[in-house]
């Protein structure tokens, strides 16, 4: 009974009732023949066949040959004569109805192996083998046909670009398994809210498009997009862990959007990259503006690449000041771009366009290497020592050259490493804490030292500062301004300085512009400040003349009197 069950059925196709039963008996004279032929005299006796799902393969008589195909199984001839010149082409197998059992049992084993193969290539070429949906490939070749579609019968066709929010830190902090049931949650969402007949794709590791046809009205094309801006807006759980991740919808009508696949497809990325630059969960319709916007972006991108390439890049210091002794402490080294058309520009206008390229990396050695020539040339005045800083980004921060690049840099320049010193942002450092803690260590080993950015706007527990190796706390600006009218954030920043000083740090207060904010900070026991107060950021050479000058004011009146 067991083998009965695991016999194979292949339909014979013949309108010769006794050959076929001859047939029939050839196969059974074989011991454990794998293979059960059901002869059948038409098609529709066939096709009822076909339709149970429990058919393997059809061996065919010539007059059946040219239907037999559409069923998609395998197909084998069953000649009256030996076709010994057929060519490998050839679209079906072909079989002499006068072979011996054993070559009829081999010819269905090779054809039903084959078709499988077939059909397991088809899928890999164009189905994503995580989810299931279909891949950028098929994605195209839908889109394509849509599009015909809807140019024949005038029916409206859309295609939305889904990308999530802050994905790569899922795989970053749990892991890519954790990103896998992510990204299937994400389909099975999909899928939910839209109809069967609408197309889901994968792009990419986090990027989905949506094919949708027929939609009637453009009110439907937009509660299509709130739902799944919606949908996606809910946590993930993750390994007992809820995650809350969002996505950007970019949406882009055919034919409105553009009437090839590559400019529909295109603009649909366009508008999502629109969506992803505004806060929270968004969708977005593609329009010129969009297209004149990105061309300008491109150009950008471009003058800036070629910046880093001509030496147009600049590094000023401003000046920071110790409170109690009145010196010139540290310095902080600011980027800029001397523009050939637009003048110099501040860190504000390209350091987002360089963060999302990656040129942030280069740039932030160019940064590097300007700072430690500087504070080689500083130390040569054989003025007291001085500490220069430099930002780090996270994505520095990432490169694996890091460490050996500080060190050959320390070396070729001579400084002592303690003089140099990396900021990092409360954001950056919360991005990858374990990874960030230990190249920091390695960093340290070096003799470098850290301080931290923008204290206040981040994240930051005072378990994870303990463990950080830093020596500075910068208290952002944006608490320093209101310090002398707003009671609240002068207690707020007397709280950064307490719990600075708990912790053995220096508190540094970065934005003072007035005299006042200079004695606030004072009596709260700030430690350092800089500001436009004190000075902006100077060019080398200008910042040389000002330390002069302001070093022997120092001499003369005592710093911080009316």
């Amino acid at each position: 009974m067991i083998a009965e069950r695991q016999r194979q059925r292949v339909i014979l196709l013949d309108s010769d009732g006794g050959a076929s039963m001859q047939l029939c008996r050839r196969l059974l004279s074989v011991k454990n023949c794998p293979f059960d032929l059901v002869p059948v005299e038409s098609w529709a006796a066939a096709q009822a066949l076909v339709d149970c799902g429990d058919i393997e393969a059809i061996l065919t008589r010539t007059d059946f040959l040219g239907d037999a195909r559409k069923f998609g199984l395998p197909v084998i001839h069953l000649s009256v004569e030996p076709e010994f010149d057929r060519s490998p082409e050839a679209l079906c197998d072909s079989l002499w109805d006068q072979s011996s059992a054993s070559e009829f049992i081999r010819c269905f084993q090779y054809a039903i192996e084959r078709q499988a193969l077939k059909t397991a290539l088809d899928r890999a070429s164009s189905y994503d083998p995580l989810t299931g949906v279909c891949n950028r490939f098929m994605v195209q070749d839908r889109l394509k046909q849509g599009m015909r579609r809807a140019l024949r019968t005038n029916q409206p066709l859309a295609l939305m670009f889904v990308d999530l929010d802050n994905f790569r830190h899922v795989n970053e902090t749990l892991g890519h398994g954790a990103g896998d049931s992510i990204i299937k949650e994400v389909v099975a969402r999909l899928r939910g809210i839209l109809r069967n007949t609408d197309t889901v794709g994968r792009m990419g590791s986090d990027e989905f498009a949506i094919i949708i046809e027929d939609y009637s009205r453009a009110s439907n094309l937009l509660q299509i997009a709130q739902k799944l801006v919606s949908e996606l807006a809910e946590p993930f759980l993750v390994e007992q862990e809820s995650l809350l991740l969002g996505c950007s919808v970019g949406i882009a009508t055919y034919p409105e959007g553009g009437q090839t696949v590559d400019t529909l497809t295109l603009h649909a990325n366009m508008a999502m990259l629109q969506a992803k630059r505004q806060r929270g969960c968004n969708y977005h319709f593609y329009d010129d503006r969009i297209n004149l916007q990105a061309n300008s972006l491109i150009e950008f991108e471009t003058s800036l690449r070629q910046a880093l390439r001509r030496n147009q890049m600049e590094l000023h210091y401003q000046p920071r000041v110790n409170l109690a002794s009145g010196r010139i402490v540290g310095l902080e080294g600011l980027i800029r771009w001397r523009h050939p058309e637009r003048g110099l520009l501040g860190p504000n206008e390209f350091i987002p366009l360089a963060e999302e390229t990656g040129l942030i990396v280069p740039m932030g050695y160019w940064v590097i290497a300007r700072a430690c020539h500087d504070l080689a040339r500083l130390h040569s005045r054989r003025q007291p020592p001085i500490h220069v800083a430099v930002n780090v980004s996270f994505r520095q921060f990432q490169d694996s050259q890091l460490l050996p690049t500080v060190k050959r840099l320390l070396e070729k320049t001579s400084i002592d490493p303690r003089w140099l010193e990396f900021e990092l942002t409360e954001t950056a450092v919360m991005q990858n804490p374990d990874q960030v803690l230990a190249t920091m260590k390695g960093m340290t080993g070096l003799g470098v030292r850290f301080s931290l950015d923008d204290f206040g706007t981040g994240f930051s527990s005072f378990m994870h500062l303990q463990r950080l190796p830093i020596d500075l706390l910068k208290i952002d600006r944006s608490f320093v301004k209101g310090i002398t009218d707003t009671p609240s954030d002068k207690q707020l920043v007397g709280a950064m300085i307490e719990l600075g000083h708990s912790l053995d740090l220096e508190v540094v207060a970065e934005g003072v512009e007035h005299r006042q904010q200079l004695a606030q900070l004072r009596a709260l026991g700030c430690d350092q400040v800089q500001g436009f107060f004190i000075s902006p950021a100077l060019p080398f050479d200008e910042l040389c003349y000002f330390m002069d000058a302001y070093n022997m004011g120092r001499e003369e009146t005592k710093f911080g009197a009316s």
